[in-house]
């Protein structure tokens, strides 16, 4: 009989390369919907739709309690509230989810991220332990994850994903890579702040989709545990920049912050300025993960991505 897989953001990016992947293995999957068009999409992805939200808790309940694994990645995307008032929500959703797995020996992966750790000073990558950023916008996502792996003490195999600013693949649009290759589009130019040596931290999507299901099928040595879902950190933004710039076909150069703020609005410019080094090496040696995926600068160059630029230039 087949293992059953409840997901949460099965309808998102990732999600939908997790029930891809967890189809292929074998695993009956069954996955959060809000909608109509959700349960659709769910349908023809091969899932059976569940419907309800992060604040349903007797449908979060109820599907962890049948589950053999829960994979958690849906959050509350509402850009016009402050993050303070979506993070309760996310901990209310895994406390509904792992309050059913408690004492069952199941296994429950959440997804957090590596925004809120502080660079290194030396420029050096950072791990699992590395300490947060004072003031950093997503420092308060530290309190959704510490939430989570509190769960281990009361017998939930709980693991976290940690994933990086550049998730990409599969000519994706709504992500940042896209968003950059959208900006050069429009403003016929590829630039980066400053001298652009900062580097950030990257993992193909169909990787990651493989990692949450080894993070799951592998909990029972990796309960409490928190894994960068990193493939790579050697990327700088004019790095970027410049790979944008031949496959857009247009002139590549240095941007000052004020021109950028214009150009490019406050939040890419804010997420052009700081450096994200978050190791990988950890999920690689402790699960046996392995990245297969091209880089992104080689995906952009050859693959899923150039024909974005079309895209972009019709809108």
């Amino acid at each position: 009989m087949s293992k059953t897989i409840f997901i949460t953001g099965g309808t998102g990016y990732i999600g939908q390369v997790i029930i891809e992947q967890a189809l292929k293995k074998g695993y009956l999957v069954r996955a959060l919907s809000r909608s109509e068009s959700g349960d659709k999409f769910l349908t023809s992805l091969g899932a059976i739709p569940i419907r309800g939200t992060l604040e349903t808790y007797d449908v979060l309940s109820a599907e962890a309690r049948n589950a053999d694994i829960v994979l958690h990645l849906a959050f509350v995307h509402d850009f016009t509230k402050p993050l303070k008032e979506l993070i309760p929500i996310d901990i209310q959703a895994v406390d509904a989810m792992a309050s059913a797995l408690a004492g069952a020996n199941k296994a429950l992966v959440v997804t957090s991220g590596t925004g809120f750790i502080q660079p290194d000073p030396e420029g050096k990558e950072t791990n699992e332990d590395s300490p947060v950023a004072p003031d950093g916008h997503f420092t308060i996502r530290l309190e959704a994850e510490k939430q989570a792996l509190a769960w281990a003490e009361k017998g939930v195999r709980v693991s976290v994903i940690r994933l990086p600013q550049y998730v990409y693949g599969r000519g994706d649009r709504t992500w940042f890579a896209a968003r950059w290759i959208k900006v050069a589009v429009e403003n016929r130019e590829a630039g980066y702040l400053g001298d652009g040596e900062n580097c950030f931290s990257e993992v193909h999507v169909d990787d990651a989709a493989g990692l949450y299901l080894l993070a799951a099928e592998r909990a029972g040595g990796a309960a409490g545990e928190v894994f960068n879902g990193v493939a790579g950190t050697e990327t700088t933004y004019r790095r970027l920049a410049e790979v944008i710039g031949e496959v857009v076909g247009v002139p590549v150069r240095r941007v000052e912050r004020e021109e950028a703020m214009r150009k490019w609005g406050p939040f890419l410019v804010a997420f052009a300025s700081g450096e994200n080094r978050a190791s990988g090496r950890k999920a690689r040696r402790e699960l046996g993960w392995v990245v297969e995926r091209p880089g992104l600068v080689r995906e952009i160059r050859e693959g899923s991505y150039r024909g974005l630029v079309e895209v972009f230039r019709g809108e």
